[in-house]
């Protein structure tokens, strides 16, 4: 800035200061500095690269959409403007469009690894995963040591039904090279499937709580292949894994955040009966189980809720109800950001839902919902209940109880739909197009109180509340059924 003083508005300075205000993350100001460098001089090189993402971390994506459609028309051929181009469009949801950028940067450079994933990854949303593994397989012979484009293949894989192969290929996710691979200060060996006969395996923690609701499933596989089971786990889940695996050691993790980075540290082991002799992570259990789903993981819900709590929860549910069912609704993550929210559908979407009848609906939201009630209120006509005296963003035995309670829940693929369908309650989980998740019959072959419904055509949110409508009705049906029989 000093020199700035000196020299203002010189295009080379102001290009300098703006990229590394945008490294501080002082985004207003890189963007004052690098709107004068365009201002003076809008072809100095390198100026369009950094100004485009600091138009996107502001949320400004009309104008980054234009600067770069202004910047390829001067210089069409020039690739990493088009791959920012089909970024952007890909980031939009536009995946039509931005395949046929990607396509079109492969003319200029047809061994393109980014212009390749990406195409892969486009493919993938708009539902052609066979071609998406071609692509990816592309990408991959030209680049044969990338773990992220192993990792794209992986979840490809897992979509295609080819199990065997992706659960392998799912190994990719715990390499250096994946920003979010945890980091684990620990000095035992990892655990690849050898004989556990007289042996304590440590079974560690890893993503978001809703993939350790999923991979726990997979614990009472391999119960008996261990003398002792030691299980690291959010806090949260303290109370519910204990209750639910009585003999195995449950303890919370402790680990900390350095950038996108979690790392977990062992000290607490002191504490356990006997220190492990190996350890594996849990979303690598499927693979070493050597997991096909040519069936469900378990037929029964694994994972026990509090049944006094349970009880308590009925009752109370029932008076709210007046005796009518009663179907948990969320329909908004904690991650509902920018680039994520076209996961979750807006409550004005909901109509096949909410105009069901001899039904009511409870809020299951741990947000402020009130806008959104309201919302539905007005549109609908429908009154969405809420209770208070729990936390529905922390206190998971209490919201397996209640979920116990429901006739069933509708949700997209979330903790609270984990949750629920981790204790055996009726569960839709709405998707806007299909997941790598394991499936038979369209039920989840992991947790099988899960059944999953997508549309033919991606992001046709009416198709798939309008086949939910017909689920839930069936719930409605069943439940009316079995309070008329004594």
């Amino acid at each position: 800035k000093r020199t700035y003083e000196k020299i203002p508005n010189h295009p080379l300075i102001t290009l300098q200061l703006g990229y590394v205000l945008f490294l501080k993350n002082n985004l207003e100001e890189a963007e004052y500095y690098l709107e004068i460098t365009l201002q003076k001089s809008p072809l100095l090189p390198g100026l369009i690269e950094t100004l485009i993402p600091v138009y996107q971390n502001l949320g400004q994506s009309q104008k980054a959409k234009q600067l770069l459609k202004k910047a390829l028309i001067r210089e069409p051929e020039k690739i990493n403007l088009l791959l920012e181009y089909a970024d952007l469009l890909y980031s939009k949801q536009s995946f039509e469009l931005a395949l046929i950028c990607y396509k079109q940067a492969l003319t200029i450079n047809p061994t393109e690894t980014r212009a390749q994933a990406n195409i892969a990854e486009s493919l993938a949303e708009l539902q052609r995963p066979h071609e998406a593994l071609s692509f990816i397989e592309m990408a991959l012979s030209r680049n044969p040591n990338s773990k992220q484009l192993a990792l794209n293949r992986a979840l490809t894989l897992l979509s295609l039904k080819k199990y065997k192969e992706g659960w392998h290929a799912y190994e990719a996710r715990l390499s250096d090279e994946i920003d979010e691979a945890p980091k684990r200060l620990i000095n035992i060996p990892r655990w690849t499937s050898q004989s556990l006969t007289n042996k304590t395996i440590l079974v560690c923690s890893e993503q978001g709580v809703g993939d350790e609701l999923l991979f726990s499933a997979y614990l009472p596989k391999l119960a008996p292949l261990a003398k002792r089971i030691i299980v690291e786990t959010d806090p949260r889940l303290v109370p519910l894994f204990s209750r639910s695996f009585e003999n195995l050691e449950i303890y919370p993790y402790s680990r900390r955040v350095s950038g996108t980075r979690v790392i977990y540290d062992y000290h607490w082991l002191k504490q356990c009966r006997v220190y492990p002799d190996l350890f594996v992570e849990a979303a690598s259990l499927p693979y070493f189980l050597k997991e096909t789903h040519k069936e469900s993981v378990a037929i029964t819900p694994h994972l026990k809720d509090d049944i006094n709590a349970t009880k308590v929860w009925k009752n109370r549910l029932k008076k709210i109800s007046n005796g009518k069912p009663l179907i948990g609704l969320f329909w908004r993550s904690s991650l509902y950001t920018n680039d994520r929210k076209h996961f979750y559908p807006t409550i004005d979407l909901w109509q096949p839902i909410l105009s069901l009848k001899n039904v009511k609906f409870l809020s299951l939201q741990f947000d402020d919902d009130s806008h959104d009630i309201s919302l539905a209120k007005q549109l609908f006509g429908v009154n969405i209940l809420k209770v208070d005296g729990i936390n529905l963003r922390n206190d998971f035995d209490e919201i397996a109880s209640l979920c116990k309670g429901l006739t069933g829940v509708i949700a997209p693929s979330t903790t609270t739909a984990h949750l629920s369908g981790s204790v055996g309650t009726k569960t839709i989980v709405i998707d806007r197009t299909t997941n790598w998740s394991p499936k038979i019959n369209n039920f989840d072959a992991v947790l099988p109180s899960i059944q999953h419904i997508w549309p033919p055509q991606v992001d046709d949110w009416n198709w798939v509340f309008t086949k939910a409508r017909s689920v839930a009705q069936r719930w409605i049906q069943d439940e009316n059924h079995n309070q008329i029989i004594p």
